[in-house]
């Protein structure tokens, strides 16, 4: 019965898949691209893993039955919800290249440079703080520091600045500054991705090159490579988190090609297992934060830590240190702890903070997904930015946690939003006041004069 759950989860998400390019003939549409994670996730790695009676160590048969059908129902939620905003757009209303004034690219040029230059001094900070670039990433797993989590967190609106850059371009606007901009923004967040062996960076980046590109136009690339590439880039990420140890600079790397460790391998921090663990253990202790962990990222997070050290202890989760708070009562509740730095993938996260409510939730966040999409081809604009942030961050959404996605895509909107805002203004210059909206009242008054000036 576990094996039949397991095929028909999958078998939902590449419906869903199947169903959304049929319908919108664009390789963008969400589920083309989460679709594939959802099946991996729920589907291929439990399979491998009961397969060889991995999860037999760790779960009973109920306990099997009882995650997976929440699993199964959390995919059926997002595929569906995703589905309903509608995939059929009429082809007139399939926005081609946006036609900006030189004046709106050129405010959009320059939002980007503001933005991505905060993130290039914040990640030049943590850089000069260990010691400089080869310092930074001449051990596994490293990376620059500070104590600051704004300043941590603010090498992200690098993004934001390879983003617009990548948009001015595609939209026809100036190409070496707009290119000049991407080299800038770009290969800081690179080198930090790959020296860092870091699977949500390598897919952030390689998303909103591609998808920032194309997004804004009616032309699209090819299927078969657009399947080519994502079967590359999911090969990439497996292969990153797989040699982790392995990729620095000065390293050996003595790489191993064969990633099928990640998915097979029967350890406690593996994201099904995680996961299950998570879903299980909340379960049985009866605890859910009932949004409070959500809701510290947004109120919380951002007081500094210096001015509230306790912030999250006094919020009443002060389990957000740990795993984002998703690893709570394994011992207990299972016989075994989960590995610290795990995460547990969306349902099980979604579990833990809403309990069966888990089920409409996602349902929620697959129908902004579509929604957003649609935006995105009928208006463009900062709704194009938009769905790339959102699908730049949907690894983070399947195979981690909220917590993961809540404030990325807070330090991403917020600044696209305000350049969109700022290049889509057109000031209203004084001839266009007086006619647009005194002329009546003006060409009274000069037949006043005239009438006037006769007497």
């Amino acid at each position: 019965m576990f094996e039949i759950m397991l095929i028909t989860g999958a078998a939902i998400a590449i419906f869903g898949v199947i169903f959304a390019l049929d319908g919108s003939r664009d390789v963008f549409h969400p589920l083309v691209f989460i679709g594939p994670m959802l099946a991996f996730l729920y589907g291929w790695m439990p399979w491998k893993l009961a397969s060889t009676d991995g999860l037999a160590r760790f779960f009973d048969d109920d306990q099997l039955l009882f995650v997976q059908t929440l699993n199964l129902l959390g995919i059926l939620a997002f595929v569906a919800a995703c589905l309903t905003v509608g995939v059929r757009i009429p082809k007139k209303e399939f926005q081609p290249q946006i036609q900006l004034s030189e004046e709106a690219l050129r405010r959009l040029l320059v939002g980007g440079a503001i933005a991505g230059f905060i993130g290039f001094m914040c990640w030049g900070i943590t850089i000069i703080n260990v010691g400089g670039f080869v310092n930074a990433y001449s051990s596994s797993y490293s990376g620059g520091w500070d104590d600051s989590g704004y300043v941590r967190d603010g090498s992200m609106l690098l993004l934001v600045g390879l983003l617009f850059a990548v948009t001015v371009r595609s939209a026809g606007g100036p190409r070496w500054p707009s290119y000049g901009m991407a080299a800038i923004f770009g290969l800081p967040w690179l080198s930090g991705a790959l020296l860092m062996a870091r699977r949500g960076p390598t897919f952030e980046l390689a998303i909103i090159l591609l998808m920032g590109w194309y997004i804004n136009r009616a032309k699209r690339p090819p299927l078969v490579a657009v399947g080519l590439a994502g079967l590359c880039l999911g090969w990439l990420v497996l292969f990153l988190v797989t040699n982790r140890g392995s990729i620095y600079i000065g390293s050996s790397f003595d790489v191993n090609t064969d990633v099928s460790d990640v998915v097979e391998k029967p350890d406690t921090g593996n994201e099904w297992i995680y996961g299950a663990g998570s879903v299980l253990s909340s379960e049985r202790r009866g605890h859910y934060f009932w949004m409070r962990r959500y809701l510290a990222q947004i109120l919380i997070r951002p007081i500094p830590s210096a001015i509230w050290p306790t912030k999250y202890e006094d919020f009443g989760v002060g389990e957000l240190r740990t795993n984002a708070g998703t690893g709570e009562g394994f011992g207990d509740a299972l016989g075994w702890v989960g590995a610290d730095g795990s995460a547990p993938g969306i349902v099980a996260d979604l579990w833990i903070e809403v309990w069966w409510l888990a089920v409409p939730l996602i349902g929620g966040i697959g129908w902004l997904y579509g929604f957003a999409w649609k935006k995105a081809i009928t208006q463009g604009g900062p709704w194009s930015s938009q769905f790339v942030i959102f699908s730049a961050l949907s690894i983070y959404l399947v195979m981690q946690t909220m917590e993961a996605v809540i404030f990325r895509t807070l330090l991403l909107s917020i600044p696209c939003w305000l350049t969109w805002k700022w290049a889509l203004h057109e000031p209203i210059r004084a001839h266009q006041f007086m006619d647009n909206r005194y002329q009546p009242a003006f060409e009274a008054r000069r037949a006043a004069f005239r009438n006037f000036d006769h007497v």
